[in-house]
């Protein structure tokens, strides 16, 4: 079955890329049937031979995910059976807040013999880090 895909070309660290239609068995680098068209990532030179390749899709050849993108910034019109797949990426952790903390650096706040408003935001950091610890001490054990 043929693919077309990007095959590495260029020196170390200034890549280019070739679109072939290649074998699907061969190495992404190895022998290919034919040149499609150069993408030179630096620049976003892109260069596709639009009639080549409507030829090889319609003949049946796959192109690659990156290849669609690229197809479809030129402005080649998709076959309706090919579809670009959408990376899964996994939600961001955001770090996590202990509500024991959070209370704990409440009580010391009210504790104080100075207004809410004026407790100093070094003390309240300290000790939401003190809880931090306490808690994942805690956790260890």
């Amino acid at each position: 079955m043929l693919v077309i895909r990007l095959a590495r070309t260029g020196r170390k660290k200034s890549a280019a890329y070739r679109v072939v239609a290649a074998e699907k068995s061969r190495a992404a680098t190895g022998k290919f049937v034919e040149v499609l068209g150069h993408y030179n990532p630096h620049t976003k030179e892109l260069v596709l031979d639009k009639e080549r390749i409507a030829t090889r899709v319609g003949q049946g050849a796959q192109p690659s995910n990156t290849v669609l993108r690229l197809m479809v910034r030129e402005g080649i019109e998709l076959p309706k059976w090919a579809k670009i797949e959408q990376k899964q990426r996994a939600p961001k952790k955001e770090p996590e807040v202990k509500e024991e903390a959070v209370a704990e650096v409440a009580a010391a706040a009210s504790d104080d013999a100075a207004p809410a408003d004026a407790v100093d935001s070094t003390q309240v950091q300290e000790a939401a880090a003190d809880a931090a610890e306490a808690a994942t001490e805690a956790e260890k054990k």
